[in-house]
């Protein structure tokens, strides 16, 4: 007698493993019926990873099975760190909370700067909303309007902590170009920052994202009270066609490589994740959800009408990026670390 499976056999065999998938599939579906999803804002209320954070929460549930209810927790500290620590090792890993991860702390990690007990490889990367740049701005009456003026006189900037981008990519401009921006601690977050210049305790600011400049500010750049010198990203932003990326002002191109190694994580600005180990079949429910949202006119319109930027990206493009982020060679983690004061 043969030992081989007959044909009926097979077919009832995948006729179970396809009914188990199909069950298994429909409690993932029914698991978000009733519940409420978190997110954990790493910033305070008001700023730009407020702002898009709560507009995903606004229109994310209509595309969730079971549709529900979204609260958005802001949980500033750390330059974000608190977020990404909370997010990775505290928090249920049922599929109920998520994070705004920002890509500072991500390449914090890295570079093994701060965030040593997060490994940004291992979270369930649910996607990116917007790429972006940053812009190092200064008041109009600061005299600061080029490079050379930020290499010829101390400038007062403001920031929030050494975790955040308004801390590393002043730093890493500092380092690599020579200029002379003095960094003032302790700031909360834009809205913080742009009343200090407002009152004359600072005259400029980097670690402010273009996409929330224009949706936030608009009238400042518009009247010429902010004056824009500098953009760090891969490429610049629509609304700054004329202000230089950072690493065009490199004198080598290893001066270059490490400034382009700091301002990649621009590329995902805005993006969410789960706590590793959340279940693959909720992770994946919500992906979908993620992209259909982003694709919904009305959440389109409204991106529009606060003058906020969407250019979406996947869950599994941000781990890729991710990945490429993280290798780097040994001896440029360590030149980008000096870069950035560690």
């Amino acid at each position: 007698m043969s030992n081989r499976p007959s044909i009926l056999n097979v077919m009832a065999t995948a006729a179970l493993v396809a009914s188990a998938s199909m069950s298994a599939s429909a409690q993932a579906q029914d698991f978000y019926a009733g519940k409420t999803i978190s997110i954990l804002v790493s910033s305070d209320a008001g700023g730009g990873y407020d702002t898009y954070s709560r507009l995903l929460a606004q229109y994310l549930p209509k595309h969730i099975p079971g549709k529900p209810t979204i609260v958005v927790q802001n949980m500033p500290g750390g330059g974000g760190l608190r977020v990404a620590q909370q997010l990775y090792s505290v928090v249920d890993k049922d599929g109920t909370k998520i994070g705004n991860i920002r890509a500072s702390n991500v390449l914090d990690s890295i570079l093994n700067i701060r965030g040593g007990d997060i490994d940004p490889n291992k979270y369930e990367w649910i996607g990116d909303m917007a790429s972006d740049t940053d812009i190092c701005s200064f008041w109009h009456t600061s005299g600061v309007k080029t490079i050379e003026d930020l290499k010829n006189k101390e400038v007062l900037i403001g920031g929030s902590g050494k975790g955040g981008q308004n801390y590393s990519f002043p730093m890493s401009i500092n380092a690599v170009l020579g200029t002379k921006m003095k960094i003032i601690l302790g700031y909360k977050g834009m809205g913080d920052r742009i009343l200090a210049l407002e009152r004359g305790e600072i005259q400029g600011n980097c670690g402010m994202n273009a996409s929330s400049l224009m949706a936030l500010h608009p009238d400042l750049i518009a009247n010429g009270k902010l004056v824009p010198v500098l953009q760090s990203g891969l490429t610049p932003h629509p609304s700054f066609k004329n202000v230089p990326l950072t690493q065009s002002f490199a004198a080598n191109d290893r001066q270059k490589r490490l400034l382009t190694t700091i301002y990649a994580q621009m590329d995902i600005a805005r993006t969410f994740a789960f706590p590793p180990g959340t279940p693959k079949d909720r992770v994946e429910i919500i992906r979908k959800a993620f992209l259909a949202a982003l694709a919904d006119p009305a959440l389109i319109a409204d991106a529009e009408r606060l003058k906020l930027d969407l250019n979406p990206r996947s869950g599994e493009q941000v781990a890729k990026i991710i990945a490429e982020m993280a290798d780097v060679p040994d001896d440029l983690k360590k030149e980008a670390r000096a870069a950035l004061g560690e």
